[in-house]
């Protein structure tokens, strides 16, 4: 069972809706809520074998519980809050269900909603802050926060109906307002909760501090911290299914939100604390225990892969389950057996089932988009390896264009990640498809570069305060081994594109080399020091470039500033922002823009009012890439799709 998205490029809208699938025998999808572009259902999870809850907005402004029964498909709503909600999961032992609602400190959910309105009846608008954090993402943060609450529930005629309020868990929590759980999950028996959530304090925009936490899920005592002896980063916490574990990932250094995911087991009976594979270099991205407690699995990036492996906690012994591709999440269905959801450049979100026991057993059991993407052409994924920055081997990506020809010269688009402490995985996106580029024409060179989180710790490390240096020299030296080692590339006929991290870099380039023809900067750094003031989280850029207020380090930070070399811009760009970026804010790419103009640099300035970090909206989408096919194909002479 699952939700899945759907967009009309008609009326310009999208709407999600539940589907079935019998395991048993694999086929086509059923419908299990209708679709309609007035309503969105998501987060369905199972009740029993007969109903499944779900979120949808119906009817009201706020996002509510519903249920739908298998077998009649009766749709009947549950909750009525004037206060949404989100994120619910249920135990069947305790018969409750757990999700979260943002109210203000000493409000219940309804009281909040009224408080909320009040708020937004006062005729002045302007909002006071004593301290930061004052936006996060895409919105300014408010005095609301996110609380995780429990109700109990009873099934009556293929339904579900709460019994009494819902209960906050964390109101008794005793230390600064603000907690805000996720990653939760009850115990097999149901009487207790673990959550994560940051710590609450006036330094929350420069802290990772991150508490493992246990409530009881009645609510009846305070939260317990579980990891008092960190100031760092937490995530993923889970119960064993056997209550005798309590299992997370922690960071151990403070203010550096990509610190290695250390595995860390609990014992609940004796509170001893281990870690688990201490030898791994890389970092775990999710967990799940076995449903025998005797294993945990792990998704972990490694190299051009995001893998799936299984630990035997009492050897520490590792197996890795898939080999190329990404997988997203998973689910076990049985003693030997997962569900896991696996993508790849060659295949969107695809439903296998997977053997825990063997690697080699990957049964395709659903894949939607098959017909879809029958006549289009989808390069396979090839690697190679150079020596790079230190002197150590980095790792290059490969896809190759819709009618390659190995006896003809074909230009290149070479593709730079953001971050910068993620590697560019096999995976799939609509974002940032190497795949769609490939379909107009052009062979894909996509370099991890130093920095990057699938070649270890140490490699990701690397870059701190080396912003411009390893990875410019990585991305150069990697690019020229691969023209020249293939004839079919046009080296004088490259593009670069890059966001975020990837923006810096393609300002950085612009300032070092004028070898590409057009560059695509998409919400890109101008400046490390205006950046070290006005971004969401500060302390990111100044833990990675330094404070700018201590002469040493902003010597750093301006050792590796795009800003100090615009006098050398000269390559045709097309800069992309959107107003609601807080992490790369709106003046930075409006900086670039501007040095361009000023310096009388063929350039354009792409606009998007209505989105944030990344363009998310499937017609400004389009409008994205119908403008950067435009603007490359312009300079590479080719003609490309548009819109």
């Amino acid at each position: 069972m699952f939700f899945q998205s759907q967009y009309n490029n008609t009326s310009n809208k999208s709407t999600n809706s539940l589907y079935l699938i019998d395991l048993s025998s694999p086929g086509a999808a059923a419908e299990l809520t209708e679709k309609s572009y007035t309503t969105s259902d998501s987060n369905p999870i199972w009740i029993n074998e007969d109903i499944v809850a779900f979120l949808a907005v119906r009817g009201s402004p706020a996002t509510n519980l519903f249920t739908v029964s298998v077998s009649s498909k009766t749709i009947t709503q549950v909750t009525n809050f004037t206060n949404s909600i989100g994120g619910i999961v249920y135990n069947s032992a305790a018969k409750k269900i757990a999700f979260t609602s943002s109210v203000y400190q000493g409000k219940n959910m309804e009281e909040s909603a009224a408080e909320r309105k009040r708020i937004a009846s006062n005729p002045s608008s302007g909002v006071v802050y004593d301290q930061l954090q004052v936006t996060d993402w895409d919105f300014y943060v408010k005095k609301e926060k996110s609380q995780l609450f429990t109700a109990s529930v009873e099934i009556s005629n293929s339904s579900i109906k709460l019994v009494g309020s819902p209960l906050n868990v964390v109101s008794k929590y005793t230390g600064d307002f603000g907690l805000v759980p996720h990653d939760y999950s009850f115990s097999a028996d149901g009487k207790s909760l673990v959550f994560v959530s940051e710590i609450p304090s006036r330094e929350v925009a420069w802290s990772t501090e991150t508490g493992a936490f246990t409530v009881p899920s009645d609510g009846s005592e305070e939260p317990k911290r579980h990891n008092n002896d960190y100031k760092a980063s937490a995530s993923q916490m889970a119960f064993s299914h056997d209550g005798k574990y309590v299992a997370w990932l922690q960071m151990q250094v403070p203010e550096f939100g990509t610190d290695q995911n250390r595995v860390i087991l609990l014992d609940t009976t004796t509170g001893k604390q281990s870690r688990l594979i201490p030898e791994f270099e890389n970092s775990p991205t999710m967990l799940k225990f076995s449903s025998d407690s005797k294993h945990l699995f792990l998704v972990i990036p490694v190299e051009k892969d995001i893998a799936l492996f299984k630990v035997e906690i009492a050897t520490n012994k590792m197996l890795r389950l898939t080999e190329d591709g990404s997988v997203s999440d998973f689910t076990q269905i049985s003693s030997d057996n997962l569900l896991v959801n696996l993508n790849s450049f060659q295949y969107p979100s695809t439903l296998f089932i997977l053997n825990c026991n063997d690697s080699a057993q990957l049964k395709k059991v659903y894949f939607e988009n098959e017909k879809a993407l029958e006549n289009v052409w989808l390069s396979p994924t090839e690697t190679y390896w150079f020596t790079g920055a230190l002197n150590e081997k980095v790792q290059g990506l490969v896809l190759y264009p819709h009618g390659f020809n190995p006896e003809k010269k074909h230009p290149v688009a070479f593709i730079i990640h953001g971050g910068p402490h993620v590697s560019w995985n096999d995976g799939w996106s609509y974002r940032w498809n190497g795949n769609i580029f490939a379909n107009q024409g052009y062979i894909i060179i996509i370099i991890n570069f130093h920095g990057g989180n699938a070649y270890g710790q140490k490699f990701t490390n690397s870059i701190i305060n080396n912003w411009g240096t390893y990875p410019y020299y990585d991305l150069m030296t990697g690019l020229d081994y691969f023209l020249d080692k293939a004839k079919y590339s046009d080296s004088n006929n490259t593009i670069a594109l890059g966001a975020s991290y990837g923006g810096y870099m393609i300002n950085w380039i612009n300032g070092h080399t004028d070898r590409f023809r057009a560059l695509v900067q998409h919400d890109g750094v101008f400046s490390p020091i205006s950046m070290a003031y006005n971004m969401d989280n500060v302390g990111f850029m100044q833990f990675e470039q330094g404070k700018p207020w201590i002469p040493s380090e902003r010597e750093v930070a301006e050792a590796n500033n795009p800003e100090r070399f615009v006098q050398n811009w000269k390559t045709p760009t097309i800069v992309i922002h959107g107003e609601l970026d807080y992490r790369v804010p709106l003046t930075e790419g409006i900086s670039a823009f501007t040095a361009l103009q000023r310096l009388g640099v063929e350039s354009k300035f792409l606009y998007f009012p209505d989105e944030n970090h990344w363009v998310l909206k499937p017609a400004n989408s389009l409008k994205w890439h119908s403008e950067v096919f435009s603007w490359i194909g312009k300079y590479s002479n080719m003609t490309n799709w548009s819109w």
